[in-house]
This record gives structure tokens, C-alpha cells and sequence, in this order.
């Protein structure tokens, strides 16, 4: 169902500044993917509850102890498909092929930097957030080798269906480099 939900869906970039919804959302993702700290939900405190997920891995993020922000979980359903996905980072366009085999995948990133065409891989999970699926980027690599990329910071996803149906899908790496992206699926030849 998810892979219908992205045919034919694709999130215009504006040059113009995000409205309010955008701004939110971006917002949201930073916090949501855990780029201010993940800490475990067991690891909890007197001032904040978090609910009982054990049938899950789970992860409290906040800005700063006590506040919870947001809480990834497992996502509930797997999602298969193949996705082409394009943003860019301080004018450099990053066009990345996302393949999911359930609750994980791989995602191979093309860019261009320091005069030469780059190429990096990286594994992929599966979350669930308030805000929507979040698909967490790990383990940069050059592709095709298991030789880590030095300056590389790995992607994270926010994909949403909001609640007047239209498709947000944004991306903040680790290095807190936010851009919306364009997503297209990636329809199958056999």
C-alpha cells in the first residue's frame, strides 16, 4: 500500500522560504531522528514517562533531559519498493536510489564534490515516528567496499501523508543539513 501511496507523487522544492507547515515539519524531523541524542527508553527519569514498547526497540529523543520530544519505534507493516530520491545540501544535488526489503534497505547516493563525481552506500532502517516513517541512514561507505566514508554524514528520511492527504519527505543528515525532497518511484522492468 505504501509504494502506491509514492507513484506519481512527487514534493516540489520551492526556492522561495518554507511556509509555516514546512518550517514545522523540518523542525520536527530534526528533532524526530534523533539528531539532538538517542538514549534508550529504558533509560528514563523521574520527570518523563515514556510508554512501554518492549515488544519493540525504541528510542527516546529529546534536546535536553527531561524533555521528550519524540519516540521512534519499529515500524508496524514492511515496506518493499524501490524509490529514486533527490535534494540537495548548500546547492550540491544529492540524487540517491532507496531500496527497502522490509524493515531495512540500501540507499546508493550519487553527488558531485571536490571536482569529481562521489558514490556512497549506505544501510537503511525502518522507524515509526509521531510525525510519520522515518528511515534512518547508517554506515556510509564508498561504494561498493566496506571502507567507511570519511566526511560523509549519513541520511535520514521523514516521509508523511499529512491529514489533508498531501506527501511531505524531507532529509536531515547527521550533520543536521536539512532539504524537502522530490521522490519518485522506481517502477520494475521484469
Amino acid at each position: 500500500m505504501f509504494s502506491k501511496l509514492f507513484c506519481n507523487t512527487v514534493l516540489a522544492s520551492s526556492l522561495a522560504l518554507p511556509n509555516f507547515k514546512q518550517t514545522t515539519s523540518i523542525a520536527i524531523l530534526v528533532a524526530g531522528i534523533g539528531l539532538f541524542g538517542i538514549k534508550s527508553a529504558d533509560a528514563r527519569n523521574a520527570l518523563v514517562q515514556t510508554p512501554d514498547v518492549s515488544q519493540s526497540s525504541s528510542y527516546a529523543i529529546s534536546f535536553a533531559a527531561p524533555k521528550v520530544i519524540a519516540q521512534l519505534v519499529d515500524a508496524n507493516s514492511p515496506i518493499y519498493g524501490s524509490w529514486q530520491l533527490k535534494y540537495s545540501v548548500d546547492g550540491v544535488v544529492y540524487t540517491s536510489v532507496l531500496v527497502m526489503n522490509g524493515y531495512s534497505g540500501v540507499m546508493r547516493t550519487r553527488y558531485f564534490s571536490s571536482n569529481k563525481k562521489q558514490v556512497v552506500d549506505q544501510k537503511i532502517r525502518l522507524k515509526s515516528s509521531p510525525r510519520g516513517l522515518v528511515f534512518l541512514g547508517y554506515n556510509p561507505v564508498y561504494a561498493g567496499t566496506s571502507t567507511r566514508h570519511p566526511t560523509y554524514a549519513a541520511d535520514n528520511f521523514l516521509f508523511a501523508i499529512e491529514d489533508d492527504g498531501s506527501f511531505t519527505a524531507f532529509t536531515c543528515d547527521d550533520r543536521r543539513q536539512c532539504s524537502p525532497v522530490d521522490v519518485e518511484e522506481m517502477i520494475s522492468q521484469s
